[in-house]
């Protein structure tokens, strides 16, 4: 039976996490299915039939991501002790977005088995575009992601313990209570510095196939939703022309992705090192 791990990412950087676990996962002789949030309208997941499942989200405003954390919000409560992981990458500020989904999960009787956070070196992949160049992805971190998915595969087998690699602290909880007071104002007030340049348009819609909330429709040109908007910054972000742009930052370089930072190792690689490792004993 494949275990679900359902994520969003914005960057790359909480898939590249999610792709980390996987390998574990397969390392372990586990059959892990990665399932994008975006992608649950047309693959549905039969709870009933599964036995656990990842949650997997980027910290925005020290919470989940807002679409990863209203799907947490919705999902019905558990008829048996369905098992659940969690991870998340932020920037610096650990710990309470983890605690905040695990009670919200716990109080619909699903089992906490694991968790794992990541500070991501991009940290900020918008307003931090001139570090990238600057910063690297340890090698130590890389295989800790990776060997939690191994460990989390025993317990899953065993069904017995639990890791929680994660640490809240007083500050995280305290701002995120802020935070997300003004959080919902904030996307609906600077989604509207998106701008456009229809010289530049191929009308590819790639900026409303890739929205994860659906705040953008195309009609001869990007239509915004302000309502809808997380400032996840994708649709900017994955402009092949670069007909989108966020007005308070017209020459930003948007982040591509894990693979452009230095230190950057493939999952598929740190599994076969492991593999090797394994068969030279």
């Amino acid at each position: 039976m494949k275990i679900p791990i359902i994520y969003f990412s914005a960057s790359g950087n909480t898939k590249y996490i999610a792709k980390l676990i996987e390998m574990g996962f397969i390392f372990a002789n586990l059959e892990p299915e990665l399932i994008p949030i975006n992608t649950l309208k047309k693959k549905k997941i039969d709870f009933e039939e599964i036995e656990v499942f990842g949650v997997g989200a980027p910290i925005y405003a020290l919470a989940f991501a807002p679409n990863m954390l209203q799907w947490v919000k919705n999902l019905p409560k558990a008829r048996k002790k369905l098992k659940f992981f969690l991870f998340d990458t932020n920037a610096g500020l650990p710990g309470a977005p983890i605690k905040q989904v695990r009670n919200l999960l716990e109080k619909k009787n699903y089992k906490f088995i694991g968790a794992i956070e990541i500070i991501a070196p991009t940290r900020d992949s918008v307003f931090e575009s001139r570090a990238f160049k600057y910063v690297n992805w340890s090698r130590n971190k890389i295989e800790k992601v990776f060997q939690f998915g191994i460990k989390l595969a025993k317990i899953i087998k065993t069904g017995e313990g639990q890791i929680d690699w994660s640490n809240p602290t007083l500050f995280s909880k305290l701002f995120r209570v802020i935070f997300q007071n003004i959080e919902k104002p904030f996307y609906k007030y600077f989604g509207r510095f998106f701008g456009f340049l229809p010289e530049r348009c191929s009308n590819c819609r790639t900026c409303e196939k890739g929205c994860p909330t659906e705040a953008i429709t195309f009609n001869n040109r990007p239509i915004f939703n302000y309502q809808k908007c997380i400032l996840c910054f994708r649709c900017a972000r994955n402009c092949p022309t670069n007909a989108i742009y966020f007005k308070l930052f017209p020459n930003v370089r948007y982040f591509k992705g894990p693979k452009t930072v230095r230190g950057y190792i493939a999952p598929d690689q740190i599994l076969k090192e492991y593999q090797r490792r394994l068969f030279t004993k």
